[in-house]
């Protein structure tokens, strides 16, 4: 950049990466990545309820995550209806708590069983 001019970094917020054989985050990046970038740089990182991932020490450094580590990369439009359905998404119901299973099986069963 030349001297004497100035640079307005322009952050796109809330971008979601979905990791690979991990839980998904939210960063912001300071631009998107290329098809030519092998890793992308970050900050701000945080689940997607708005909590520190177990592995971040400090949330205010700059993170650069590999690109092998990234299934996909979410970025809403700011002000677009995809941007205030997702902050305005009401949580997942709870799952039902599990059956327990018959004490005795069924007898005819027992039966079809044995006899194969």
């Amino acid at each position: 950049m030349p001297c004497g001019t100035t640079h307005t970094a322009y952050v796109i917020q809330n971008v979601i990466i979905h990791l690979v054989n991990d839980l998904p985050v939210v960063v912001d990046l300071e631009e998107l990545p290329s098809g030519a970038d092998r890793n992308i740089r970050c900050t701000n990182v945080r689940t997607v309820d708005g909590k520190r991932p177990n592995f971040i020490h400090d949330r205010n450094s700059t993170f650069v995550f590999p690109m092998s580590v990234i299934r996909l990369i979410e970025a809403p439009q700011a002000g677009s209806e995809t941007d205030e359905q997702f902050n305005s998404q009401a949580p997942l119901p709870a799952l039902p708590p599990p059956r327990a299973p018959d004490e005795e099986p069924d007898e005819d069963l027992l039966a079809r069983i044995r006899s194969v």
